[in-house]
């Protein structure tokens, strides 16, 4: 008898101890279930990779990624049935970096649309100022480095390269940190007023230059007008260096 019962025992003891062990691994597999992503979620996810595909059939900008920021779905709406596989997104104008008005339709159900705003992020590496420098002063490399920016909030344009703007003059003080664009930004004058150039008339087959004097100051490429230091006409020249004058 007393045996009986010892084993009784010792068997309600081992069980005991397995459903000990086994409540832990439950609760484990439990708690590293995969985790469902909200149903808004998953259609502003659908929307957003819609609306980039459409943006890289377009050209992505070489050099850049792109980012598509959806706004306008209440919190916890969701596409009705089967929708959210059956999406199209209809823009309202060509896609562009910043704000984009979009229409989206189930072509399971057209009686359902959602109008929405998508913010389209594109960035790349632009030219940006390293140090503070003040109007008038010259460019160098060192005071440059590149960063990555949204272009769309670059407006009035930008530089991916040292070489667009090494040399140039600050039209105004620009506080480090500033992505340069090219209303901050001048050539240097390269001829000024009253200077002693070689005036050039170039035509097909031949070239002839002469001396002559600037009569305006000027930068690489702008007109100005010069003076044949020989017969005394003023005429009219582009600049290509800091002494000679590509007469019209």
């Amino acid at each position: 008898m007393n045996s009986v019962r010892f084993r009784f025992i010792t068997q309600k003891f081992i069980l005991h101890g397995i459903l000990l062990f086994l409540v832990p691994i439950t609760a484990c597999i439990a708690l590293e279930a995969p985790f469902e992503e909200p149903a808004e979620g998953r259609l502003e996810s659908k929307i957003s990779t819609l609306i980039l595909e459409q943006w890289h059939a377009l050209g992505q900008r070489e050099g850049s990624t792109s980012k598509v920021l959806i706004k306008g779905i209440p919190s916890g709406y969701q596409a009705p049935g089967k929708c959210l596989a059956a999406l199209e997104v209809i823009a309202a104008k060509q896609l562009r970096p910043g704000n984009n008005s979009i229409k989206v339709n189930c072509t399971l159900r057209r009686s359902w649309s959602l109008m929405l705003n998508a913010d389209i992020e594109v960035w790349r590496d632009v030219v940006v100022l390293r140090d503070h420098i003040g109007r008038g002063e010259r460019i160098s490399d060192s005071s440059l480095v590149l960063q990555q920016r949204d272009i769309a909030n670059l407006q009035r344009g930008y530089f991916t390269s040292f070489g667009q703007v090494i040399n140039n003059i600050s039209k105004r003080s620009l506080r480090a940190g500033a992505a340069l664009n090219p209303t901050m930004i001048n050539l240097p004058i390269l001829v000024k007023r009253g200077q002693a150039i070689t005036l050039r008339v170039s035509r097909v087959g031949f070239s002839v230059d002469m001396k002559g004097q600037a009569l305006k100051k000027g930068r690489r490429g702008d007109k100005i007008k010069v003076k044949n230091s020989s017969s005394g006409k003023v005429l009219y020249g582009t600049i290509i260096s800091p002494d000679l004058i590509l007469v019209d």
